[in-house]
């Protein structure tokens, strides 16, 4: 408990440096949310008044994201090893959007955690790339625009639970219904140690 309350504590100190700039205003207006089906910001992420073209400022609150709903979405996707405990902390600490990690050469965007179904996208990107799940390589998170999915590869794991993070060129995996490791190895580009260096190398 003493571990998850620290990674927490990381997860909003990382939120809040991210969204710390003079592009906020940009960053933290997205459009609303019209009906139940759509991505817009939900209501009790509004701040304020929707705009003439359907925009409207948002804010992070905290998440209501339980370990079981984690579990449960780990177990109907078969995922071959549970998410490190940085990354369920990232599930569960807040409701936030538009979460893009600029790095050096490269940008990596998190899934959405909207307060009205916070493990949609997440579902969504674990459908999607099911077969990379089945060999091993469990999908976090999109490389640039969409470029394809960003991925811990379990069969290099680190002493506390976290895993080394590849990603891998969509086009590259098109037009191929299944894979086998050997052949998606070669195709796996390597990114940082684990989940946990790729956020604290932000600052």
């Amino acid at each position: 408990m003493q571990e998850l309350k620290q990674d927490q504590t990381l997860i909003v100190s990382t939120l809040e440096a991210y969204f710390d700039t003079p592009h906020r205003d940009i960053l933290m207006s997205l459009p609303a949310k019209t009906d139940e089906e759509d991505y817009g910001v939900p209501h009790n992420m509004q701040v304020g008044e929707v705009d003439e073209e359907g925009w409207v400022r948002w804010e992070m609150i905290p998440s209501t994201v339980t370990e079981d709903q984690v579990r449960r979405l780990e177990q109907l996707h078969d995922l071959p090893l549970p998410v490190p405990p940085l990354y369920f902390a990232y599930l569960t600490t807040r409701h936030v959007l538009n979460v893009y990690l600029r790095y050096d050469h490269f940008m990596v965007g998190l899934p959405d955690l909207p307060s009205d179904n916070p493990l949609r996208s997440l579902h969504t990107l674990w459908e999607t790339w099911q077969p990379l799940i089945a060999q091993g390589y469990i999908p976090f998170a999109t490389y640039e625009d969409d470029a394809g999915p960003v991925c811990w590869d379990t069969q290099n794991p680190t002493e506390d639970e976290d895993y080394a993070v590849v990603w891998f060129d969509h086009e590259a995996l098109v037009g191929q219904p299944s894979w086998t490791r050997a052949q998606l190895a070669p195709l796996a580009q390597p990114l940082f140690p684990s989940f946990r260096t790729m956020l604290t190398s932000l600052y």
